[in-house]
């Protein structure tokens, strides 16, 4: 190969390389998730989860929920009893709940997960103690609109591995 051939072999190997360099795309960086900030959006998703429970509150419970939420509710004979005491209402006489979170997963800047307890109390008409029934919990939270949102929930009756602790 003469002189001429060699520079026109290594101008179309330069130009194949442009042309290879120009199609590859590298995605764009995006910032490092800052777990802390994530965590404390999740908390008061939470916070605000259970004073509208406790405010029978619905129209903020759907706000604060997914659009396509679901959930798995405990049928142990305590909890029967408990939907029972609320006759025609759909919570029986002051009710409350308390969130006791185990762990938290931020998955990815979409997705997480949060292990935990919780206590549904009521006072029965007519009792002059409350009704405590502890759970565990399992909750998968999907962002929605930029929010942290409940999107599955199981919920059991059985106690977390290690058994209750106090106040549970």
């Amino acid at each position: 190969m003469n002189i001429l051939g060699q520079c026109r072999t290594g101008l179309a190997a330069a130009g194949l390389a442009l042309a290879l360099g120009a199609c590859t795309t590298t995605p764009p960086e995006t910032a490092p998730l800052d777990e802390r900030t994530e965590a404390a959006a999740i908390d008061r998703l939470r916070e605000d989860f259970m004073a509208a429970m406790a405010g029978a509150d619905f129209a903020a419970l759907g706000a604060l929920s997914h659009p396509d939420f679901q959930q798995t509710v405990p049928g142990s004979p305590a909890h029967l009893q408990m939907y029972a005491a609320a006759g025609e209402a759909p919570l029986p006489p002051g009710y409350r709940l308390d969130i006791t979170p185990k762990e938290l997963v931020i998955v990815n800047e979409d997705w997480a997960y949060e292990y935990g307890t919780t206590v549904q109390s009521y006072r029965p008409e007519g009792a002059s103690a409350r009704v405590e029934i502890p759970n565990t919990y399992l909750l998968i939270l999907k962002k929605h609109e930029g929010e942290w949102t409940p999107y599955r929930e199981v919920a059991s009756a059985m106690p977390p591995p290690g058994g209750w602790s106090a106040g549970e």
